[in-house]
């Protein structure tokens, strides 16, 4: 599959960020990692049911964020980490057993990132989100090498 170019996007709606997940689902090779970095309320779960749907998963999303860790799967395992909660060690991020868990075909979806151990440098895509004036949300897609 062909991997997104930079894009830069304002979603007005939350249909509009689960439609653009979707249609960015499509161009995902296999086995991607995906940094989501944002505010709260800024769109990122939205954006995960869309990416889900994209993928052919029909469950309802739900934000981890007691539990760390969700799993969705249809023909690709979907990984969605909320490691708000981490505190960005090394020992926390070995503690989630995440090789137990990516199993291929995957994708892994993390919001805050940068409290995950060395995932930012690691990751397939950053995508960042903002909230507008206007209450709609610019999302910026970046593959990362």
């Amino acid at each position: 599959m062909s991997q997104p170019f930079d894009i830069e996007i304002i979603c007005e709606t939350e249909e509009d960020t689960r439609n653009l997940a979707i249609n960015f689902a499509k161009s995902l090779s296999h086995n991607s990692s995906i940094a989501l970095i944002g505010d709260l309320g800024t769109g990122k779960t939205t954006f995960v049911g869309g990416l889900a749907y994209g993928l052919g998963i029909s469950d309802t999303v739900r934000s981890p964020s007691f539990n760390i860790l969700n799993t969705y799967s249809s023909h690709v395992s979907l990984l969605h980490i909320d490691a708000y909660r981490l505190d960005g060690s090394e020992q926390a991020t070995e503690a989630l057993m995440l090789n137990d868990f990516l199993v291929p075909p995957y994708c892994l979806v993390v919001e805050w990132p940068e409290r995950l151990y060395n995932f930012l440098e690691t990751c397939t895509f950053k995508i960042m989100f903002s909230m507008n004036d206007d209450f709609s949300r610019t999302i910026c897609i970046r593959p990362t090498n």
